[in-house]
């Protein structure tokens, strides 16, 4: 989650982030049920695949199901092997996959340019 903060702090300083810690929670978050009633609606999702009691391709189809989320961009971070991941997410409703790497330069390099991609910040240096 570190890197993912620090990726969003580097290249989008003005975005605010909201952590949710299973799939449950973010279902209630973007629903805004309690204890998220005041939730703001999102303009970017950041998945992990593997996220407790809901994973993520069990939330993807069920996110894409909520009238306000149906276009919302939905970005997958996973370690799962991305040729043969990505497929499947796009399949479920994902927009874009980065695939947790080892390479720290690739990973962190991989979400911002996602961030800058999906929040329209493409020519925003680094």
């Amino acid at each position: 989650m570190y890197l993912i903060r620090r990726a969003i702090a580097d290249c989008c300083p003005q975005s605010r982030v909201w952590r949710v810690a299973s799939g449950t929670d973010a279902l209630a978050f973007l629903r805004r049920e309690p204890p998220f009633g005041n939730a703001p609606t999102p303009a970017l999702i950041l998945l992990d695949l593997n996220i407790p009691q809901l994973d993520g391709r069990a939330f993807l189809p069920l996110l894409r199901r909520l009238g306000a989320y149906q276009k919302t961009p939905v970005v997958i971070i996973s370690v799962s092997e991305r040729a043969v991941e990505e497929p499947r997410c796009r399949q479920l409703g994902a927009t874009a996959y980065v695939e947790k790497s080892r390479d720290f330069a690739a990973y962190f390099g991989g979400v911002q340019a996602s961030l800058r991609h999906w929040r329209g910040t493409e020519g925003v240096p680094s």
